[in-house]
């Protein structure tokens, strides 16, 4: 069963491959450049192989290079010669150099450490070594002089040139040879055979050996092109890509899967050929490289191809199905794309351009294959064609397309035209939105004109779209969404209703129009809406938001003629593929090349057709083939870098050696060098952005969040054995083979077990020590306290005594104030009496003398005149204020405040008013009252009926009660 889901898989492999052939790159794809200050070392650069722990390694002028995917090593044990070559062989790294060769290996603590292989005087005279091979259980070294075959770290024999051996190449098993006079020879056993025919290859310089098949190789020659060899006889391959080879000068080649052949050239940079020799694609210094001189090409394991250049180093992310149309080609930004008649066009912020559909393909075309349309620079919103024209909406207006020139059909007053909607009624109209409005055009004798503007609309209108019940539709990012009816002939909105885009159900963000399954949705970052005319409002799309499973919905999406849906999340694209059976399939990893290169909120897609799909991006154009297949779960590995404590000279590594990993030693380090630095690295050269996570066993909790970060500092461990794993994610999900690496904090000098000991028996002292002195410190503090004690008695005793005598004063000093007030008060009152009853005397007194008088009268007129005297003399004796006075004197005793709190609240009061008010509070009858002020009761009565209103009460207060308050 298991063989059989095996011959399965592989032959969807092939089947892919083969497809895969078929597929042509329509623009370049990413290319990531190394220059000598990036690696430090030297600008060229021979050879270039990858070992099993999956590092890169190059041939260098000064040395070896190591690449792990983040950081470049540069190992100089050669000595200070090129190295021409170098090449991985199971757990060792090979390399040749100027009459020296030999092997990198893994030492104890997975360091690289070199050993020379070098024996014998005439070896050390060969001069430069510049092919290394893995043949028939022996390591094979070339050199110009002679092949030096080693097995075990031996040299056992070496086959020597007729002339000299220009080049060397292992090729469907068989070993090859080119001699400067005898041509191509094959070695077998200890000696070499001429090849049928190969003389042929005598003064020519062949470069390169590829096979097609089993039974067919493809052989490069520097000045000389191509030629193809049976087994039986060689030919000139005469394919299309011979005669760029031949004018460029092939130096290197390496094959790519079983389909494609890779060439380096001298003048040309890289060249990558199918298997029938078709150009797939070129990139030179004029369309990525920085050296067009290719000395060693190579593919890694996850399909990138490596070139050791002239001047630095180049990796071709080749294995993507993206390519672009970017920077050489220079089109500018990339708004919009049509094809027109067999011509493709294309929108940006400089132009319209356009190119034949044949020349498009051509992997060999260049930027003056690129047409200007007149009259269209500046910037391009939208392109249009039915059939019968290709209309281009500008930011000067509308432009009809014929050719390489364009003609503008709208007035000087129409700026900005976003897009084109074609109106169901008729076909020769469509609909325009503008910076300021909507227009109408019209197609009449053979041509578009510019119709009408849309009255009562003035909204800047990029988004528009028709519903299937007539309405129009409009979205503005910042305004909201609009409803729009028009009238019958297109002329007037009569109906404009807004939406604020707060109005959809749990939103907060702006919306975006699209039209998916001929359905108006709203798109925004918290959910996908649709209006529903039966309940009249917006609602959530529940079905398409549920395609969402992580719940982060695409600011936009664009539904193209095979109903997938393109997806637009701010920097990320990804796509909803329709199936068979109705669902979707989510894709995205194809697209993460694309990840921060789209034009932010004008993203757009043009799907060509099933094959090929074109998006705008910063610079230019993206190419998306979608049947160049690609293995996005290709394996990858994590590797502990350096592992070192602090001041210590060791560093510890961990590499995978072989299809394992192995930790030789476990170190141990002092308890004051309990600080570490722990650095790490994943093997995984596309887009590198690779996440890590770690677990410090007996330390950490688990495993951290993932994050780039690829290196960790701990300090001040305890003692203990601790378990450091590292995992690494790529982007495509996939996880590396965990790495585990332990180590040995010792405990300090105080924690040993003699200091253990000595502290137990120190410690038992002290405690005998300080029992002894606590006993004694207690006895003396008994006595102390007893003292103190004593002490504290008679102390209080004292203040007791001294209080008691100070309190008893106190109270003799406040009875005699009493006392004292007391007489002083009936002093007063005494007085007042004594000169009540004078003045009382007086008054009778007087009236007596009076009343003698009055009787001495005869006339009765005159003694009626009297008598009123007498009584208005009364009764101003009777009312006198001597009298109020005294009143007031006694009252104010019991009642102190009374009279200045009175005043504050009611300074409009009148002194009989107040005296009222202190009858009142004393609680006499009106009659009494009446007696003291000598007025009648009724008088009494009306004076405090306006006394209550002076105060402010209402009929239901009570008088005495406020008074008394008061």
């Amino acid at each position: 069963m298991k063989l059989f889901v095996r011959i399965i898989i592989l032959f969807c492999l092939f089947f892919s491959n083969e497809l895969a052939a078929q597929v042509k790159k329509i623009g370049i794809p990413d290319i990531e450049y190394f220059n000598r200050r990036t690696y430090h070392g030297a600008t060229q650069n021979w050879g270039i192989t990858q070992s099993k722990s999956g590092f890169l390694y190059f041939g260098n002028n000064y040395g070896v290079l190591e690449f792990d995917a983040d950081q470049w090593r540069l190992y100089r044990d050669l000595g200070d010669y090129n190295v021409r070559s170098v090449h991985a062989i199971g757990d060792r790294i090979y390399a040749g150099a100027f009459n020296e060769l030999g092997y990198f290996y893994y030492d104890s603590i997975s360091k690289l450490q070199y050993k020379s292989l070098l024996q014998g005087p005439n070896v050390r005279n060969f001069e430069d070594f510049w092919h290394i091979y893995d043949w028939n259980g022996y390591v094979v070294f070339h050199s110009q002089k002679g092949l030096c075959f080693y097995k075990d770290d031996q040299l056992t024999h070496i086959i020597y040139p007729e002339s000299r051996f220009v080049s060397a190449f292992v090729v469907n098993g068989l070993f090859i040879v080119q001699d400067e006079q005898a041509g191509l020879m094959e070695v077998r056993g200890n000696d070499i055979y001429p090849i049928n025919g190969g003389k042929l290859f005598a003064g020519k310089e062949v470069k390169s050996i590829m096979s097609l098949s089993n039974s067919e190789m493809v052989i490069g020659t520097m000045n000389n092109g191509l030629y193809k060899w049976d087994m039986q006889m060689f030919e000139a391959w005469k394919v299309p890509a011979n005669s760029l080879l031949k004018k460029i000068n092939i130096f290197c080649g390496c094959k790519y899967s079983d389909d494609r052949l890779v060439y380096g050239t001298i003048q040309g940079g890289i060249v990558i050929v199918d298997e029938n020799g078709e150009i797939n694609l070129q990139i030179d210094k004029d369309k990525g490289l920085r050296n067009n001189t290719v000395l060693s090409a190579f593919v890694d394991r996850e399909g990138n191809i490596w070139g050791g250049l002239d001047n630095g180093i180049v990796k071709v992310n080749f294995n993507s199905s993206i390519s672009f149309l970017q920077g050489y080609y220079n089109l500018g930004t990339g708004y919009v794309m049509e094809k027109f008649k067999d011509e493709y066009y294309f929108g940006t912020n400089q132009a319209v351009f356009k190119i034949g559909a044949q020349k498009f393909k051509d992997p060999l075309k260049d930027r003056n294959d690129f047409i200007k349309v007149e009259n269209t620079g500046g910037q391009v919103w939208s392109l249009y064609q039915d059939d019968r024209s290709l209309l281009c909406g500008h930011n000067l207006g509308v432009f009809e397309i014929k050719g390489s020139s364009a003609n503008e059909i709208t007035p000087d007053d129409i700026n900005g035209v976003w897009n084109f909607k074609p109106i169901a009624e008729n076909d020769n109209l469509l609909l325009s939105g503008t910076y300021t409005g909507l227009i109408i055009l019209e197609y009449k004798n053979g041509k578009w004109h510019y119709r009408n503007t849309i009255k009562q609309f003035n909204e800047s209108a990029r988004f528009i779209e028709w519903d299937d019940q007539g309405y129009l539709w409009m979205s503005h990012g910042y305004r909201g969404v609009f409803r729009i009816k028009l009238n019958k002939d297109l002329t007037e909105a009569t109906e404009v209703l807004i939406f604020k885009n707060t109005e959809f159900p749990d939103n907060q963000t702006p919306l975006t129009l699209t039209k998916i399954n001929e359905k108006c949705l709203f798109t925004s970052h918290d959910g996908i809406y649709q209006y529903d005319y039966t309940e009249d409002k917006f609602v959530h799309k529940k079905d398409f938001e549920a395609m969402f499973s992580d719940g982060i919905y695409p600011n936009d999406i664009k539904e193209d003629q095979y109903r997938n849906l393109w997806c637009f999340y701010g920097d990320k694209i990804g796509v909803l593929r329709l199936l068979e059976d109705g669902t979707y399939k989510d894709i995205r990893y194809p697209f993460l090349p694309l990840d921060r290169k789209m034009v932010s909120a004008f993203e757009h897609v043009y799907v060509e057709d099933d094959k090929n799909v074109f998006f705008g991006v910063e610079d230019g154009f993206a190419h998306y083939a979608t049947e160049d297949f690609k293995n996005y779960k290709i394996p990858f590995k994590v590797h502990l870098r350096s592992f070192k404590g602090n001041s210590d000279s060791t560093t510890y590594q961990l590499n995978y050696v072989g299809d394992s990993i192995k930790q030789n030693t476990v170190p141990t380090f002092a308890f004051r060098k309990n600080t570490f630095n722990i650095s790490f690295v994943a093997s995984f050269y596309e887009q590198r952005n690779v996440l890590y996570s770690t677990w410090l066993k007996n330390y950490d909790s688990g495993f951290g969040e993932w994050t780039e970060v690829n290196q960790r500092n701990y300090s001040n461990l305890t003692e203990g054995e601790y378990e450091i794993i590292i995992k690494a994610k790529n982007q495509y999900g996939v996880q590396a083979p965990p790495v585990t690496f332990k180590f040995i904090v010792l405990p300090p000098w105080y924690r040993s077990v003699f200091a253990k000991v000595v502290f137990v028996i120190l410690f038992l002292f002290l405690v005998a020590l300080i029992y002894y002195f606590i006993s004694k410190r207690i006895e003396l503090s008994k006595q102390k306290e007893k003292t103190k004690q004593q002490e504290r008695f008679r102390i209080k005793e004292e203040q007791l005594k001294t209080a008691a005598l100070v309190s008893e004063k106190e109270m003799i000093r406040l009875r005699n104030d009493k006392l004292r007030n007391e007489m002083v008060y009936k002093e007063k009152e005494l007085a007042n009496s004594t000169v009540n009853i004078i003045q009382k005397n007086e008054l009778l007194s007087d009236i007596k003398e009076q009343l003698k008088k009055i009787v001495r009268i005869q006339e009765k007129s005159e003694l009626e005149k009297k008598v009123r005297l007498l009584i208005k003399k009364i009764d101003r004796d009777i009312d006198t204020e001597n009298n109020w006075q005294v009143f007031e004197t006694h009252f104010g005793q019991v009642h102190e405040a009374f009279f200045q709190s009175l005043k504050e609240k009611h300074p409009d009061l009148t002194s009989r008013e107040q005296k009222l008010c202190a009858y009142i509070k004393m609680g006499m009858a009106s009659k009494d009252i009446a007696s003291l002020m000598n007025i009648t009761t009724r008088a009494v009565e009306n004076n405090r009926y306006k006394l209550r209103q002076k105060l402010g009460l209402s009929q239901g207060d009570n008088l005495l009660e406020y008074i008394e308050n008061v």
